[in-house]
């Protein structure tokens, strides 16, 4: 039992790192700026369940489309790793690019995806599957992504008492989390294709 609580502690961090919701909330107050109350929270609910559906479709199908392709999961594991490094990077160094929307139909669509289920979660979620099962990794993407919808529902008090600063900061680390997550990944996919060359 404390080995499945401790997968699952680890998968819920790592998941809820990727979505990073602290990067998320700029982007979310600047597109639902000119919305009534009741749009933010239709905006922040659509984009939560837009995010959810792509996490079900890849958590339960995903396998399915990579042999379908002639993937392995070693090859998803390095292209994965490359681009949780190239989105760690981005998140550290500010270069994510700005998004802009006009209703809050297209504001759910931009922040469930790619912001909150991009690549990184896709890919993520697919590993993870394999790696600590479905069931595990199930429950730590709801988790996650039920604290992540919290975090959009309530974006305006949390910037307001926490502020831009701290927001900032925090993204930043986890940024830094995304990195070095990317490296074990693509060094995990090597040294496996590395042990299969050498059979």
């Amino acid at each position: 039992m404390d080995g499945i609580l401790l997968e699952f502690f680890k998968a819920t961090v790592l998941l809820f790192a990727i979505m990073d919701p602290f990067a998320s909330i700029p982007v979310f107050l600047a597109v639902t700026q000119k919305m009534k109350e009741s749009e933010k929270t239709s905006s922040a609910n659509y984009a939560a369940m837009v995010a959810g559906v792509l996490i079900l479709v890849f958590l339960f199908f995903g396998k399915d489309l990579l042999n379908g392709m002639r993937i392995t999961l070693e090859d998803f594991k390095i292209a994965g790793g490359i681009i949780l490094l190239i989105m760690g990077a981005q998140i550290l160094f500010g270069t994510r690019p700005k998004r802009k929307a006009e209703s809050y139909h297209a504001a759910a669509v931009i922040i469930g995806t790619p912001l909150i289920t991009g690549p990184g979660v896709i890919t993520t979620t697919i590993i993870l599957t394999q790696e600590v099962g479905v069931m595990i990794t199930l429950a730590a993407a709801m988790l996650s992504l039920f604290l992540t919808w919290l975090m959009l529902r309530f974006s305006g008090r949390i910037q307001k008492f926490l502020g831009n600063q701290f927001v900032l900061i925090f993204s930043k680390v986890m940024g830094m989390l995304l990195m070095a997550v990317g490296i074990s990944f693509i060094r995990g996919g090597v040294m496996t294709l590395i042990g299969m060359i050498g059979k």
